[in-house]
């Protein structure tokens, strides 16, 4: 078996997860979630399903509905089921199971624990939450799995405060950090006019490393 664990401290760092993860997965592929109440699955497959391509704004729970599907246009479709209130595998054939894991389409499942054993060649993802924000992440997967590299991905930007004008600027910004060009500009100024100054003497290690 393919194993991969993962301690995370933060949703941000949840969400870098989800977004290797998302590298890992194939067209077909059924991966089933465990992990107790308010663990986080609904979270990660949220991110998931943004990283795979969604607008993760549209992707909530299935509690009640059991099954949600969302086409994709730039990838596979993904599935999002449930199976909190299944008493077991037998329940899967009305839900149409065999169609949704033979059409191509990303299924995730929470609470896949219900229905082990409903898919051979299924991911099996389980979430441990070891503090108020904090998770640790143990996927187990099919020996096919060894084959597959997991990407690093750089950290995703923040939400930050632009230092010349004190505005928020959102991450996806293209003037990150500040809120305009206008705005680094008029930062830039003032480094060149001498009106930003560092608190200590310039030191020969400030010099090497700017070499």
């Amino acid at each position: 078996m393919f194993e991969l664990t993962r301690e995370v401290e933060s949703l941000d760092q949840t969400r870098r997860l989800a977004r290797e993860l998302a590298g890992l997965l194939r067209a077909g592929d059924v991966v089933l979630l465990d992990g107790p109440l308010g663990a986080g699955k609904t979270t990660l497959i949220r991110s998931l399903a943004g990283a795979l391509g969604i607008d993760e704004r549209a992707v909530s729970s299935p509690t009640y509905v059991v099954v949600n599907e969302y086409p994709n246009q730039s990838g596979p479709d993904v599935v999002h089921a449930d199976a909190y209130r299944l008493g077991g595998s037998d329940d899967l054939d009305a839900l149409g199971w065999d169609e949704l894991t033979s059409g191509g389409a990303i299924v995730l499942v929470e609470w896949g624990e219900r229905i082990e054993g409903a898919h051979p060649d299924a991911v099996r993802i389980v979430i441990e939450p070891t503090g108020e924000t904090s998770r640790r992440f143990r996927l187990t997967a099919p020996d096919a799995w060894s084959d597959r590299t997991v990407r690093p991905v750089e950290p995703a930007r923040e939400a930050t405060t632009c230092p010349t004008t004190g505005q928020r600027v959102p991450a996806d910004s293209p003037t990150w950090p500040f809120a305009s060009e206008q705005a680094r500009m008029a930062d830039l100024h003032k480094w060149f006019s001498g009106q930003h100054a560092i608190s200590r003497p310039i030191e020969q290690a400030d010099l090497e490393a700017g070499e």
